[in-house]
C-alpha cells in the first residue's frame, strides 16, 4: 500500500486542489484511490465507483462536484468519491478480495467517519457491504446477491426529470428527450418525463443508439435491458440505430447526459441541438463546454442540483421514507428548490450553473463556520430511527416532518 498523499488548496478563487489524495496498492498493482474535495464537520461524503480504469483527475472532478452538491442544499459534509479498480475480466471472488483490500486499507478513515461512502456507477451494495466489512464496520449480515445497488441512482434521475420539466415551464407535453448513457438514472428520468406527457425520442448505451421520433417506452426499454443489456437499443421495434454521437445534434428540448464524467466537452458542444441540457451524471459537462452551449442557445442546469435527488432522499435515511415521503420530497421541495433557482437566474439575467456555484459556495462559507445549526436536523433523524417512534408515527405526520425539515434545504430565501 503506498501513503497518502496530501494537497492543500491554494488561497484564491479558482477550485482548490483536493484536501485529501490517498491511494492504495497491492502486490497486483493498482488497488484505487480515494480523493477527499472538502471537509465539513469533520466529514467527507461520496460514492464507491467501481471499473476496469480509475483515474485522480477523475474522482478529483467528482469529489468536487459532490462538495457543491452538499453546500448547495446547506447539507453540513464535504465532498469525495472514491474508485476501485476491478478488471473487466476478473471473477467474483478477485472482485471480492479487491473490494476487501481497498476498506481495510482506507479503514482508519471509514472508522473515524471522516469519509462516509455510498454506492455509485458499477458498486453494488454487496461491494460496499464488502469494504466496509473489511475496514472493521459493523454492518451486520451481508446483503443477498453480488450486484443489487441501492435507489439512489432512481432519485438522481427522477430529480434530473423534476428539473428538466420546472425549466420547461412546469409541464413536459409535448417535449422530446434524449438521454446519452440509459442505464439506472437515465431510465428513471425517462420514465417521469414521460409521465408527464413527454416523449423520450433517443437513447444511447456503451455499445448502441437509436433514434425513435414516435418515441420510446421506457417501460418496454426496460424489459428489452433485461433481455440484450446494452444492445436493448437494436431490438426496440421501429427505432433507427444512428451513431451515439449523432443524438447531440438530433434537435431536441432536453439532452441529458446521464453515466460518465466528460461526456459533453467543448467540441461535442459545439454539435450539441437542444434547449435544455440536464444532466443525471456528475461532472457530464466540462468546464470549457459550459460557455460553448450557452452560446448556442442552450440553457445549462447545474449538475450538482440536477441529479441531487440521491443525496436529499439518503440526508433522510434514518427514517427509512416511504414512497410517499420521497414524493413529496422531491416533486415538492426539490421542484420548489429548482423554480426558485431559475427566477433567480432570470431575475439577474445570469445562467443558472454559475448562479448555483455561487449561492453554493455562499452556503459552503455558512456551513464551515457553523456546521452544528444544520446537523441539529440529523442528530433528530438518529434518535427517530433508533427508537420506537419512527414506526408509530402517522404517515402524514411523518410526510410533514419531512417537508418541514426540507424547507432548511438549499439556498436561503432572497
Amino acid at each position: 500500500m503506498t501513503a497518502p498523499a496530501l494537497a492543500a488548496g491554494p488561497p484564491h478563487a479558482e477550485p482548490p486542489a483536493a484536501r485529501l489524495v490517498w491511494r492504495v496498492a497491492d502486490d497486483r498493482g493498482p488497488l484505487g484511490a480515494l480523493v477527499i474535495d472538502d471537509v465539513v464537520a469533520h466529514r467527507a461524503c461520496g460514492g464507491l465507483r467501481i471499473a476496469a480504469a480509475v483515474t485522480d483527475e477523475e474522482l478529483r472532478e467528482l469529489a468536487a462536484v459532490m462538495t457543491l452538491k452538499f453546500a448547495f442544499f446547506g447539507i453540513a459534509c464535504g465532498g469525495a468519491k472514491a474508485g476501485l479498480v476491478v478488471p473487466e475480466a476478473a471473477s467474483a471472488e478477485e472482485r471480492r478480495q479487491r473490494a476487501r483490500a481497498f476498506g481495510a486499507a482506507l479503514g482508519p478513515l471509514l472508522r473515524a467517519g471522516s469519509y462516509i461512502p455510498g454506492t455509485d456507477l458499477g458498486c453494488g451494495q454487496r461491494d460496499l457491504w464488502e469494504l466496509l466489512d473489511a475496514a472493521g464496520m459493523p454492518v451486520g449480515t451481508p446483503p443477498s446477491g453480488p450486484v443489487e445497488t441501492s435507489g439512489t441512482a432512481a432519485f438522481s434521475g427522477r430529480s434530473a426529470a423534476i428539473a428538466a420539466l420546472a425549466a420547461l415551464g412546469g409541464t413536459a407535453r409535448g417535449a422530446t428527450l434524449a438521454v446519452l448513457g440509459y442505464g439506472r438514472v437515465g431510465a428513471a428520468l425517462a420514465a417521469r418525463f414521460a409521465a408527464a406527457g413527454g416523449r423520450l425520442v433517443g437513447i444511447s448505451t456503451a455499445r448502441a443508439a437509436a433514434i425513435r421520433p414516435e418515441g420510446f417506452d421506457p417501460a418496454r426499454l426496460e424489459r428489452l435491458r433485461a433481455l440484450h443489456g446494452d444492445d436493448a437499443p437494436l431490438h426496440y421495434p421501429g427505432a433507427r440505430p444512428v451513431e451515439r454521437d449523432a443524438l447531440l445534434g438530433h434537435g431536441v428540448d432536453v439532452l441529458s447526459p446521464c453515466a460518465t464524467a466528460g461526456m459533453i466537452d467543448a467540441e461535442r458542444a459545439r454539435r450539441v441541438r437542444c434547449r435544455i441540457l440536464c444532466a443525471g451524471a456528475n461532472a457530464a459537462v466540462t468546464s470549457d463546454a459550459e460557455p460553448v452551449l450557452q452560446a448556442g442557445g442552450t440553457t445549462v442546469l447545474p449538475d450538482f442540483v440536477t441529479n441531487a435527488g440521491g443525496v436529499l432522499v439518503s440526508h433522510f435515511w434514518p427514517l427509512a421514507l416511504s414512497e410517499r415521503a420521497v414524493d413529496t420530497l422531491l416533486e415538492r421541495r426539490f421542484r420548489a428548490v429548482v423554480d426558485d433557482l431559475l427566477r433567480r437566474a432570470a431575475a439577474t439575467d445570469t445562467a443558472p450553473a454559475p448562479l448555483a456555484r455561487a449561492l453554493a459556495g455562499r452556503n459552503l462559507a455558512r456551513l464551515r463556520s457553523a456546521p452544528a445549526d444544520a446537523m441539529r436536523h440529523e442528530r433528530l433523524f438518529a434518535r427517530l430511527g433508533r427508537g420506537r417512534l419512527r414506526h408509530v408515527l402517522p404517515p402524514a405526520v411523518l410526510n410533514a416532518l419531512v417537508l418541514r425539515v426540507a424547507r432548511a434545504l438549499g439556498p436561503p430565501s432572497e
